[in-house]
């Protein structure tokens, strides 16, 4: 569309939710009450938002015709985004997402996710497979400043090789790094024998705690310490674990088993996230 006489400003695109975006050329905007009007839509003064329909809060239908609940204002899901639920103000899934469930105000669900939650607060921004997020708000009107948040890993090892678990055991799926930011975590980690040496239901527990600084290239830096729960001696099981990087851009528990042992190994990673505007 061209702009009109007289404005700089012109509609860019129509949300899901009926709304209609503006842009400057440039940056996205929202239009004021004349503006929407002379262009040929509704504004809503309840909301402040101009609209090209009227939406039903109610049941969103994607244009793949799959239902997503929706209730709240401004609330937005992309396209592809299906069997979802969002309530609240502000929030957004960005798109091919399955299952998601987001409540609070302004949080977004990063594309390409599925069975992932964010379950309170604003500001949140949920980037791991079935994640559950409890948004922190954090300083001002940036994502993902301040959070909290699980992420479960699991795996299969034969050997002592040391081996990455994969996040929702999604294979070369692992937790996403985060730039400028520092994370505490905590992983309870429990592997147990399924065949091969030694006795069927043998176990170890091992707890890591510490935390990982990401500078703005994601380059990492570890503190950390091992605590086997359950010793050696009292489960048969002289298994270790930590937490380090998977990839260049992820990272998540690595977990080193025995020789000859078939071991199944779950993780849950619980994350705390402390992201600076600044970069370093």
């Amino acid at each position: 569309m061209n702009y009109k006489n007289g404005y700089s400003i012109k509609p860019k695109h129509i949300t899901q939710t009926g709304e209609v975006i503006f842009t400057d050329g440039t940056n996205e905007v929202r239009a004021n009450q004349i503006t929407c009007q002379d262009y040929g839509y509704t504004y809503n003064e309840s909301t402040g938002t101009c609209s090209a329909f009227k939406y039903n809060t109610k049941i969103n239908n994607t244009s793949d015709n799959v239902h997503n609940i929706i209730k709240g204002n401004l609330n937005t899901t992309n396209l592809g985004t299906e069997n979802s639920f969002l309530l609240g103000a502000d929030n957004k899934s960005e798109g091919d997402n399955l299952n998601v469930m987001i409540t609070g105000s302004k949080n977004v669900v990063d594309k390409d996710l599925k069975n992932t939650s964010i379950i309170s607060g604003t500001f949140g921004q949920a980037k791991n497979q079935g994640e559950v997020l409890m948004a922190g708000g954090g300083f001002g009107s940036t994502l993902a400043l301040a959070q909290t948040f699980f992420v479960q890993q699991s795996g299969i090892t034969t050997d002592n090789t040391e081996t990455s678990l994969y996040t929702q055991y999604i294979t070369n799926k692992f937790i996403e790094k985060v730039k400028n930011s520092v994370i505490g975590f905590e992983a309870n980690v429990i592997g147990i024998n399924y065949g091969g040496e030694g006795e069927v239901g043998e176990y170890g527990y091992v707890q890591v705690t510490g935390a990982v600084k990401f500078t703005n290239g994601l380059a990492s830096t570890y503190h950390q310490t091992t605590t086997h729960i359950v010793q050696a001696g009292h489960s048969g099981m002289n298994i270790t674990a930590v937490m380090k990087d998977a990839t260049a851009t992820s990272f998540g528990v690595a977990v080193t088993g025995l020789t000859e042992t078939r071991i199944q190994w779950t993780a849950e990673v619980k994350l705390w996230q402390n992201k600076l505007i600044q970069t370093f």
